[in-house]
């Protein structure tokens, strides 16, 4: 928001669909505030301006534009700055201050209709480019990558044995194991996803030299497995 003449004119910024921290809203919209002054600096200037003053309700986002030290909001900080020393270079100063939220300061409540208008999808004002801040980046960088891996992880480990795949989340809640003891149930669960100790398993990982059903005969050549121990073995 900033005051002309009369009438107050609003700028706003379209910040993205993800999740948005508060906190970089309040940098931004100090940082926007410094670039209009930047842009119509030549104005400023001509009416001889000697200072610029932008009023924010955060107390946080003023303190973050006092250092550039690395953290949050770090870049929008580096922003605020080079546009203050742009101003500087031009004769203009520039001065941050806080002022309390709803408490019917004009400018303040101002911009809280617009933030309420924006939300509707309503109001007038101008609309700036999309913009994506740091943590907006870094909480859908975190976001996306735990999606990735989620379905990396459920690739390796259900794709290499289509026919021992559970559906859904762990399979279907069967009313038998599931109030079966703890070793039976067991034992259905290794059987159902392929982990039972039969001999194809136990030869897989080295454990036995060969994967041939012990339980049917000393020259048995028939393959240990689930299907064989519940289908065929004598």
């Amino acid at each position: 928001m900033c005051k002309h003449e009369d009438r107050w004119k609003a700028f706003r910024s379209h910040l993205g669909t993800g999740r948005m921290e508060v906190y970089d809203a309040e940098l931004w919209a100090i940082g926007l505030a410094l670039r209009e002054s930047v842009r119509k600096r030549d104005t400023l200037q001509t009416h001889r301006v000697t200072k610029v003053a932008v009023f924010s309700d955060s107390q946080a986002a003023i303190r973050r534009t006092e250092h550039l030290e690395p953290g949050p909001g770090q870049p929008l900080a580096r922003w605020i700055n080079r546009s203050a020393r742009t101003l500087r270079d031009a004769g203009i100063e520039t001065e941050i201050h806080w002022v309390p939220g709803h408490t019917s300061i004009p400018g303040n409540e101002e911009a809280v209709r617009q933030v309420n208008l924006a939300r509707d999808g309503r109001g007038t004002g101008t609309v700036r480019e999309r913009v994506y801040t740091s943590a907006a980046n870094r909480t859908r960088q975190i976001s996306e990558a735990k999606t990735a891996a989620k379905a990396e992880w459920e690739a390796n480990k259900c794709s290499k044995h289509p026919g021992y795949r559970l559906k859904g989340k762990a399979g279907s809640k069967r009313p038998i194991p599931m109030n079966s003891v703890k070793p039976l149930a067991a034992r259905f669960y290794r059987l159902k996803s392929g982990h039972a100790a039969v001999g194809t398993y136990l030869k897989r990982f080295g454990h036995q030299d060969d994967d041939k059903c012990w339980w049917c005969g000393g020259g048995s050549r028939t393959a240990q497995t689930r299907e064989h121990l519940s289908r065929h073995c004598s």
